[in-house]
């Protein structure tokens, strides 16, 4: 893969090339950022999360996410997942075209497709785009499910639409399609997001042989979740006086796991690293999803559903387009490229 280029943006580019951009640096007046590997853990073993920090799980309608419907979303997503990843191959063209759009739309497809449409429409990236948009898509949808309901149960459908079905009032439905659209959205962004940077970055044999490897590495050398955002208060300034009571913290992985101090050929895509290595997340400068104490709630279904989608690309001779040489890498909140084509081989 020495012949590829990735361009990152600048600002992605700065923080790889600005040498004063390590440990800790000031990135604004009222925002730190954090690079340091065992300092990045101390401030995100901090405190836990608030809830308005969270992406999925952040409050409905004003109100928190309890942690019954939590488990029950967990259980849901978790029994979708083990559904595709254990299902039989998938015909190889629908695994080709331009990633990570094909990506989405092939895990939005084995996931949920059979959902009733009010709520498949919800996994649309369109849906998901535009912030004054989302709940106004979340009500029309939860009054079509209700009118639907009313008429006939749907039979077939993902277990994350089962908890829309058995909302007990509109109230309860709202907030279920809300967590939907936000749940089934965020495992496809991410799984395809993943799978593009491996498809970059690994060869179609090592993608066979081993997969988790390459996916290990690739969360080293490109994690889509490339930075964490968390707001000021006293628990940071407790870890580190350099950070202020005022100051939002950035911790960014992507450059923590590049450490040249802890990582030999650091900016080499190298899976053999990984040979032998049962609990990578055990080092202190490698946080693809954060801190054991708020990690991201869907690593396990993450890492299983990325693992068998890139298996399945392999096996079925698809793999990046040898012709395409270069890609570009936008400022967004998922390190991804933007076009990645894959095609028979």
């Amino acid at each position: 893969m020495d012949n590829r280029t990735i361009h990152y943006h600048k600002e992605i580019r700065r923080l790889f090339d600005d040498p004063s951009q390590r440990g800790v640096f000031r990135i604004d007046e009222q925002t730190v950022g954090v690079t340091d590997g065992p300092l990045s853990k101390a401030i995100l073993a901090a405190r836990p999360m608030y809830d308005f920090e969270r992406i999925v799980f952040k409050p409905i309608l004003g109100q928190p996410i309890a942690k019954a419907t939590f488990s029950a979303v967990m259980r849901a997503v978790g029994q979708d997942a083990r559904r595709v990843a254990e299902s039989p191959p998938e015909p190889g063209p629908r695994l080709a075209g331009r990633w990570p759009d094909a990506g989405y739309l092939y895990l939005q497809q084995r996931l949920y497709a059979s959902d009733p449409w009010p709520i498949y429409a919800l996994t649309h990236r369109v849906a998901n785009r535009t912030g004054w948009l989302k709940p106004l898509v979340d009500g029309l949808s939860s009054r079509l499910m209700t009118r639907l309901l009313h008429r006939c149960a749907p039979i077939h459908s993902s277990a994350l639409a089962q908890l829309v079905n058995e909302a007990p009032d509109a109230h309860e439905r709202r907030r279920a399609v809300t967590l939907y659209r936000r749940t089934a959205r965020s495992m496809c962004i991410t799984v395809a997001c993943l799978v593009t940077n491996a498809l970059w970055l690994a060869s179609a044999r090592d993608a066979r042989e081993r997969p988790r490897d390459c996916i290990t590495e690739t969360l080293r050398l490109m994690p889509p979740a490339w930075m964490y955002h968390r707001n000021a208060c006293q628990e940071f300034t407790a870890v580190d006086a350099r950070i202020r009571e005022t100051d939002d913290v950035l911790v960014i992985p992507l450059i923590t796991q590049r450490d040249p101090r802890h990582w030999p050929d650091a900016d080499a895509y190298e899976p053999d690293r990984w040979l032998g290595v049962s609990n990578p997340e055990a080092s202190d400068h490698y946080l693809p999803f954060g801190h054991s104490h708020d990690r991201c709630w869907a690593r396990e279904l993450v890492l299983m559903l990325a693992e068998h989608t890139i298996r399945q690309i392999a096996m079925q001779d698809h793999w990046t387009d040898s012709r395409q040489t270069s890609v570009q890498v936008p400022l967004k909140s998922l390190l991804c490229p933007t076009r990645v084509n894959v095609v028979a081989v």
